[in-house]
């Protein structure tokens, strides 16, 4: 086991950890990131050569933690404030103090904690031991009921506070320290399975040094004789630092020694261990990993891409995601540019740290259910890549079905003017522009996003020559306009206003309402477009429709009451009505 001198503490869903080359304390914030600030920190001891003496040097690293402990458990718990207005007290204080405001707010708070401390502590146990005085116990029995005192009240105050859930947590953490430092300590890679199998309880902790300075006390006490209550209490308080400083110099003792007696000595803080530390989760650990990193100064370990997969995967899974290890899969493929293939016959290939933390940001949008293809900025369509992202509809397999119908009514040589209306990312009108070659196609939506998307779509594909992008409300603008078109296929927003909290997470968390909603019976754009669609027809226009799997009747009679023939309702693959599609039998004068 290698010999180091790393320290820690547990803060408030994160773990500070004092190392070689200062002190790091990662917090794991709500959005599952996790923030680490470090400090070139110089202990006390080193930067004044005077107050390194044995003995003396207890007290001083004592009041030294103290004062940092104090600032961390602050610091962390500031990632988890509630935007709340000071009170009075507070800007009167803020206008009185200024930039040392903090300063004096934990200086009140120091003192406070010393002076309960004391009160608990020390003046209660020793009060209670006096009465035995008036019993005829002899000194040494004084002590050892007033230590006896003392260690059950810091029994029962360790197990009150454990009981609660904050708290708990941060016993999680302690303990997440711990194993850490065990595996360091021991060499192994710091690796989350590699720390999970060490013991939570050391030797070195502060619960340790809290339970020696209960059996120092009842030494060095042995030694005061037993006056009044008052004089007991102040030679009790004097004595701190003493008793500080021999406690301190018989921990660092124990954190050395591995022998029969040093085994005896630490046991029972060991033991007390197991109230103020918990088991904890691999998040936990993880954070931990991260804080004796950064404090320690070594480089982060580098991960395979099958244990990268097995990570991504578990997260996923955690919040169940069926595609857990295909996302997981497209997600590290996207970051390091490679297909599936690759990744399953590269699985021990060694990934670099820049790209397993942009990986795992990934993986924390699609825990959060953000769609995939919004992820990944892409989506397959009618075997073409197209770009989209949060703003468009995502284009889906089913809408190819209208695709492939209007095509059919399209012949290679024919020169016709197309309205792809409602378009989104562009995806039904760049589809026919791609497979047919004469044809002009207009994508018409209203909103900047899908212009945005369309446009870049349309570039990307150089489709320029054939198609046009119309920022228009329905066909207002092109009505204005006096367009006609011979085509003009449509997938609306349909689904009723009522169903829509319904829908999956990731649809109604991040796909456009506007994309969506069809108003309260799903049916609001498809009577306006039809109505509108007269205006702009040619003669023997057709219009095609996408429809909600319960509409198909709906829509036709619609279209038949405007004039419409031939209407037909089309299936999808399940089954179920998909797609509309009718005629405009009169020729009309353009």
């Amino acid at each position: 086991m290698k010999k180091c001198d790393v320290g820690g503490q547990a803060v408030i869903e994160g773990v500070m950890m004092r190392g070689s080359k200062g002190m790091a304390t990662a917090i794991r914030k709500d959005n599952g990131e996790i923030d680490v600030k470090f400090e070139k920190v110089v202990p006390i001891t080193k930067k004044y050569k005077i107050l390194n003496i044995p003995i003396i040097r207890g007290a001083f690293v004592l009041i030294d933690s103290m004062v940092q402990g104090i600032k961390l458990i602050n610091y962390s718990a500031s990632f988890f404030e509630e935007d709340s207005e000071p009170s009075k007290f507070e800007k009167w204080l803020k206008s009185k103090f200024g930039e040392r405001f903090d300063d004096i707010i934990m200086a009140g708070v120091m003192i406070f904690a010393i002076i309960m401390s004391i009160l608990l502590f020390v003046a209660l146990p020793t009060g209670i031991a006096s009465i035995f005085k008036w019993f005829n116990v002899p000194n040494i029995g004084l002590n050892i009921i007033e230590a006896t005192i003392r260690i059950i009240i810091l029994l029962g105050y360790m197990t009150l506070v454990s009981k609660m859930e904050d708290m708990y947590r941060l016993f999680q953490y302690h303990g997440a320290e711990h194993k850490t430092i065990f595996c360091y300590e021991a060499g192994e890679p710091l690796k989350v399975e590699n720390v999970r199998k060490y013991s939570r309880f050391h030797p070195r902790c502060g619960t340790n040094f809290l339970f020696l300075i209960m059996f120092v006390s009842i030494i060095i006490f042995a030694f005061t004789g037993w006056g009044t209550f008052l004089e007991r209490l102040v030679l009790r308080i004097i004595l701190i630092p003493v008793v500080s400083g021999v406690t301190y110099e018989l921990i660092k003792w124990l954190g050395k020694s591995n022998n029969k007696f040093a085994k005896i000595i630490a046991a029972p803080g060991l033991k007390l261990q197991k109230i103020t530390t918990k088991e904890p989760d691999d998040d936990q650990i993880e954070v931990a990993i991260k804080s004796l990193q950064v404090a320690e100064g070594l480089p982060e370990e580098k991960m395979t891409i099958l244990e990268l997969l097995d990570e991504g995967t578990k997260t996923l899974s955690s919040v169940d995601i069926d595609t857990a290890r295909l996302d997981a899969t497209l997600l590290l493929g996207h970051i390091i540019g490679r297909d599936r293939l690759y990744l399953l016959t590269h699985s021990d290939e060694k990934i670099t740290n820049d790209n397993k933390k942009n990986y795992f940001e990934l993986i924390e949008k699609r825990k959060e259910k953000m769609p995939i293809k919004y992820i990944l900025g892409t989506c397959e369509f009618m075997g073409l890549e197209l770009f989209v992202e949060e703003g468009v509809l995502i284009p889906r397999g089913d809408t190819e079905i209208l695709v492939e119908e209007v095509l059919k009514n399209i012949n290679d040589n024919e020169s016709l003017e197309i309205c792809d209306l409602c378009s989104g990312s562009g995806a039904i009108g760049i589809a026919i522009a791609n497979y047919r070659n004469n044809v002009k196609v207009d994508s018409i939506d209203y909103f900047e996003k899908p212009e945005k998307v369309t446009k870049k779509n349309i570039e990307k594909l150089k489709l320029k020559d054939r198609m046009t992008f119309i920022k228009s409300d329905l066909l207002t603008e092109v009505i204005n306009q006096g367009k006609k078109y011979d085509i003009i296929v449509s997938n609306p927003p349909y689904i009723k206003e009522e169903e829509i909290s319904d829908l999956m997470e990731d649809v109604k968390g991040y796909e456009p309402h506007t994309a969506l909603s069809g108003g309260l019976d799903g049916l609001v754009f498809y009577r306006k477009i039809i109505d509108d669609s007269i205006l702009v027809l040619k003669g023997k226009g057709i219009l095609a429709f996408e429809i909600g799997y319960d509409q198909g009747e709906d829509v036709k009679k619609l279209m038949i009451e405007k004039g419409f023939k031939n209407v037909n309702v089309l299936k999808d693959l399940a089954g179920l009505d998909r797609v509309v599609i009718g005629y405009l039998p009169i020729l009309k004068k353009d």
